[in-house]
């Protein structure tokens, strides 16, 4: 009798298990959890249990690459995009998201390659021409970009975003009247809009007006107090004023408040630049290129600090990069001194 209710117990616990598919939910849905709460470990662990119970379960490698991502492995990520992909073709989020990672590694031609595939199928999303604008800005394609933003404009009208960073590519072009004008527009429509005084402020420090400049980036810290770009833009224009002390500290709380802004490593190094410590200038503008983030100027000013330096060879080098990537200055400095 006791071995019979053993063999009984052991079939009824057979017959219960849950199966795989039950499993592979089960261990999804937990891991949506864990990546809801920012717990990107927990959510890989169940996720990779997920797949464990299905190999081709594609919205699993989605996400798990999702977690990755935002755990900072975004070439693992990509790696579970690409599976998510093999696995269905038409999963246009993972797409996306490919896109997203490709982006934060540096890989812009591949973003890019991934956005105008989904351009082919999703040809009147204004998010999608929205994003195509932004890659092809940080990729230094003014004019494509411009066109992107237009044409997400076209579809969405009252996307004040999209016509912030048409001004800001206006500006990037030198056509500061269309900037400005874009950036008026805004503010007439939404008065409260930070990031409209914020290129503003960029407007006007470009045309050597420090006193507007600060008054605006000024006012887009009152909108949005503590924001570091706001910050770090206004430790520019205190650079520009020679104010060098509220320089320092502007970019210094940028920092700290967001300690992956390339532009304030960049500016930091412009603030070396300006007190003669060409080594402390030249290891933090290093810094800032290697964030694989677009960042206007740099290789100008790390020329300069190696030229300072008296190394001539290493600071036409540095302007030779800049120019390949379009910098204005960088070329200047370069037909200068190097030609």
């Amino acid at each position: 009798m006791k071995y019979c209710y053993l063999f009984i117990a052991s079939i009824l616990i057979f017959s219960c298990a849950p199966s795989k598919e039950t499993n592979r939910d089960r261990f999804f849905m937990q891991g949506n959890h864990e990546l809801a709460n920012q717990n990107y470990d927990q959510a890989v662990d169940f996720y990779t249990k997920s797949i464990e119970n299905d190999q081709n379960f594609a919205k699993a490698f989605n996400n798990r690459g999702v977690a990755r991502l935002e755990d900072g492995h975004p070439y693992e990520a990509i790696q579970d995009y690409n599976q998510a992909i093999l696995i269905d073709p038409q999963y246009y989020d993972a797409v996306f998201n490919r896109a997203y990672a490709y982006e934060s590694v540096g890989k812009l031609e591949s973003a890019l390659k991934d956005v105008g595939f989904l351009e082919s199928v999703y040809p009147d999303s204004a998010y999608v021409h929205f994003y195509k604008g932004l890659l092809q800005t940080s990729n230094r394609q003014y004019q494509d970009g411009l066109q992107s933003f237009h044409r997400s404009i076209a579809l969405d009208t009252v996307n004040m975003e999209s016509y912030v960073n048409l001004a800001t590519l206006y500006f990037f072009t030198d056509d500061l009247d269309s900037a400005r004008y874009w950036l008026k527009y805004v503010l007439r429509k939404t008065p409260n809009e930070p990031n409209a005084y914020n290129t503003l402020s960029q407007i006007y420090l470009a045309e050597g007006d420090h006193q507007n400049a600060l008054i605006t980036i000024n006012h887009a810290l009152q909108i949005v107090p503590q924001e570091p770009y706001f910050l770090n833009n206004r430790g520019l224009v205190y650079l520009e004023m020679k104010d060098y002390d509220k320089a320092l500290k502007d970019i210094n709380k940028s920092i700290l408040l967001n300690p992956n802004n390339a532009w304030a490593y960049r500016n930091k190094g412009v603030y070396y630049l300006s007190q003669e410590n060409y080594d402390r200038a030249i290891e933090l503008l290093n810094d800032a290129i290697k964030r694989n983030e677009f960042i206007d100027e740099v290789f100008a000013y790390l020329g300069e600090a190696y030229l300072a330096k008296g190394n001539k060879q290493e600071a036409c080098a540095q302007w030779a990069r800049g120019a390949d990537v379009k910098e204005k200055r960088s070329k200047k400095l370069l037909s200068q001194h190097c030609n």
